[in-house]
């Protein structure tokens, strides 16, 4: 669906009420634009308050609406008036290229809504930028009972952090494993052949392919062409540092599924040939980490479905690339401060499975010990960053921004503070 680009400017927040049928949900958010999405119980008009602008949504049951003229890499409130109804939220746009950021993945929530909205209460205290899902959100793709049970445990979630999913197998479900309702209730960008089913985004100085894996929708195939186009001009661009793979379906896994040998054959080695820095996965109900050529691939399929076990016959080649395996819920914690990136695998409860990071810093950011953690990460980056002058941390210039950014990593569980 497509809707009209509208100017804004600051307006102040507006307590929160009754919640939608779903939503407000956020979307396909850049540098000055991002959709606001949601579902109303009956067709309605809607009136969105954002940045000092009242825009106005036409009649509907199912709401889409593109919100453009933001400042870059800044937080705004916002507030939905929709049949009697109002709810709010807080979005955020995308930094610029020298700007740190943070991002959460996760995958395979499915049918088990109290494991599910457990890790999303997590996930909700990282205070991620935005939020990359590995596929499987629901467990029957036509049942409306499954999506409504998705949106409803992620309600809190999605109304302040932007989701860009990738499709998996059980969002496909139904007579004709079509994905009609993944089509319908998310906005993506439309910028391949067959839109929304898989794209690619921007985000800082990265740039993130997501793609459907599933074998019986032809994606292995229709799809080739435009992944090595799209990585041999990210691969080219100066200003794109880090490339990283979203899908469904892993290359490499030693549980229940195993890696997928379609996608080792025809798409790592363009990865290998572009330097994806990493490739992340779910299918499999557990947390894995394999490397092989220089490309690391994470396996983050703990979102609430039922955990699988390690396969004690699984392939040779999946076995060799296999560095780290754990039979948990759990979800990744990613950040990206100019050429270093470091991945946190973490469990449902909070507790840290592993950490892995690769790059290097920012030359101003540079000091005699080399970063190996996020708490070392911090002590730099916080450092040469200054404190926000105001107290707040929710909006603001860069410096506001990465402060409240950098002080999730150890102060797990606090929520920035919102001017």
């Amino acid at each position: 669906m497509r809707s009209l680009i509208l100017a804004a400017v600051l307006l102040p927040s507006v307590a929160a009420a009754d919640p939608f049928v779903k939503g407000p949900y956020l979307q396909n958010v850049t540098r000055t634009e991002v959709t606001l999405m949601w579902q109303s119980d009956a067709v309605s008009p809607g009136t969105i308050h954002v940045a000092g602008r009242d825009i106005e949504a036409p009649p509907a049951t199912l709401h889409e609406v593109r919100v453009g003229g933001l400042a870059t890499g800044r937080r705004y409130p916002y507030t939905i008036e929709c049949g009697g109804k109002r709810a709010s939220g807080e979005l955020v746009t995308a930094p610029g290229p020298t700007e740190p950021f943070s991002f959460v993945v996760f995958g395979d929530t499915r049918e088990n809504v109290d494991q599910h909205r457990s890790l999303v209460e997590r996930v909700r205290r990282e205070v991620p930028d935005f939020i990359l899902m590995t596929g499987d959100m629901v467990d029957d793709g036509a049942s409306e009972k499954d999506w409504q049970s998705f949106f409803s445990v992620e309600r809190e979630l999605l109304a302040e952090n932007v989701l860009f999913p990738a499709v998996g197998n059980h969002d496909r479900h139904g007579r004709t494993r079509g994905a009609d309702a993944y089509r319908r209730y998310f906005a993506l960008p439309e910028d391949t052949p067959d839109p929304e089913r898989y794209y690619a985004l921007t985000y800082g100085n990265t740039r993130i392919l997501v793609l459907d894996s599933n074998e019986y929708s032809f994606a292995l195939t229709d799809q080739t062409a435009w992944l090595e186009k799209e990585l041999a001009r990210a691969a080219a661009d100066p200003a794109v540092a880090h490339r990283f793979i979203v899908m469904h379906h892993p290359p490499y896994s030693t549980s229940i599924h195993g890696g997928q040998p379609e996608l080792r054959e025809m798409w790592t080695p363009i990865f290998e040939r572009y330097g994806v820095d990493a490739v992340f996965s779910g299918h499999d109900h557990v947390y894995e980490r394999s490397e092989k050529n220089g490309i690391r691939f994470f396996v983050s399929g703990g979102g609430g479905a039922p955990l699988y076990p390690r396969d004690p016959r699984a392939h040779a080649e999946d076995v060799a690339a296999s560095r780290f395996f754990e039979r948990t819920l759990n979800y990744l914690r990613v950040h990206v401060v100019g050429g270093f990136v470091e991945v946190a695998a973490v469990r449902q409860d909070g507790t840290l499975i592993e950490n892995v990071s690769w790059g290097s810093l920012p030359q101003h950011l540079v000091a005699a010990k080399p970063v190996t953690t996020s708490a070392q990460l911090v002590v730099k980056v916080a450092s040469a960053v200054p404190a926000p002058s105001s107290g707040g941390c929710s909006v603001g210039g860069a410096g506001s921004r990465w402060w409240a950014a950098l002080m999730v990593v150890v102060m797990v569980g606090t929520r920035r503070r919102r001017s």
